[in-house]
């Protein structure tokens, strides 16, 4: 548990990557960082999620509150060599349940033969809700964005047949497991 803790929040200011606001794409979204074409095997929505088995109910036992916990962090990677990354996790404390949510989009370089991806952020956008209420939902400046993140990566199929990648970041101990899902 620790080690996803810590991997998640590492995880989490790599969503915070970004380079220089010039603008190539037709949105602009995903900047001109350094990009390759993404393999046939690695485009599409990779995820993945963890949540907590413990329940919580309001003082009033009609009132649902959730998990105590819930995570999800997911990449899509697309032909052109643009990507997005997804973050959410949720947490229930006091009885407040307090959402955090990202998408992060740029660019990204893949190198099939060291099985390696190195994301390159141009934009992000953050949003926090407590209870149902939002508090903050901004588009995150420069300053706060990480330039670049670093994975290595190992392919291979679930025994239900879904297909993963075993993403391991630079400088962590353990592989997380994406599924591909979209």
């Amino acid at each position: 548990m620790y080690r996803t803790i810590l991997f998640t929040l590492l995880t989490f200011s790599s969503l915070l990557g970004a380079c220089e606001k010039n603008q190539t794409d037709a949105s602009g979204a995903y900047g001109d960082g350094p990009k390759t074409p993404v393999p046939a095997a690695l485009q599409g929505g990779w995820m993945y999620g963890y949540f907590s088995t413990t329940e919580y109910w309001n003082q009033n036992p009609a009132e649902y509150i959730g998990n105590g916990f819930e995570l999800a962090i997911a990449f899509k990677f697309n032909v052109n060599g643009t990507y997005e990354q997804y973050f959410t996790s949720k947490t229930v404390s006091g009885g407040v349940a307090t959402y955090h949510q990202s998408v992060t989009k740029g660019t990204v370089e893949i190198n099939e033969a060291s099985k390696t991806i190195v994301t390159h952020a141009h934009s992000a956008h953050y949003k926090q809700t407590k209870n149902g209420q939002t508090t903050e939902n901004r588009d995150l400046a420069d300053s706060e964005i990480t330039k670049e993140t670093q994975y290595t990566y190992e392919q291979g199929t679930e025994p239900n047949g879904t297909k993963h990648i075993r993403l391991k970041m630079k400088g962590t101990a353990d592989a997380l497991s994406f599924l591909l899902k979209f």
